[in-house]
């Protein structure tokens, strides 16, 4: 784990803010953090989004040309990815109050440490869901540019 000097000054800054007391600071860490799972749930929703769709639509979406199947399979894959990357990096559960114990300065330094690593997995997690809706949106089009008919039920 390596605390950058742009760590160590944010926790001294806010524990100045907080006029030293350790709780109060790691509160700013720990609201700061929320903001990312909340956001990382909802990178977690659209990637279910996905599924569902591919659920509904898939199979006439992937019927329409072998560069439409390519495509939706290569989406559905890279926004799962996203969704296990996402889960595992960000999601997992770290309780910052064990923290509590150390060297107040050290404390804050490990909970920013904590908060900066989960927000670049969620900016590497938003933009595989990107990429995998990207390529989504591409079999979608080209579906949509050469529409077959559907006969009968689509099973």
């Amino acid at each position: 784990m390596h605390i950058t000097p742009e760590i160590k000054a944010e926790a001294t800054t806010i524990l100045e803010l907080c006029k030293g007391d350790l709780m109060a600071a790691l509160k700013v860490a720990e609201s700061q953090l929320n903001i990312v799972y909340t956001r990382a749930q909802v990178l977690m929703s659209l990637a279910g989004m996905v599924v569902t769709v591919t659920g509904f639509s898939g199979r006439l979406i992937a019927g329409s040309s072998p560069a439409a199947q390519l495509f939706i399979v290569a989406g559905l894959l890279v926004s799962l990815s996203s969704a296990a990357w996402v889960f595992r990096r960000v999601m997992r559960v770290q309780w910052i109050t064990t923290l509590a114990s150390q060297d107040k300065e050290h404390a804050l330094e490990q909970a920013l440490y904590r908060r900066n690593r989960k927000t670049r997995a969620y900016t590497i997690g938003g933009t595989l869901l990107f990429v995998g809706l990207l390529l989504y949106a591409i079999s979608i089009a080209l579906m949509l540019t050469d529409p077959v008919a559907i006969v009968g039920p689509v099973r």
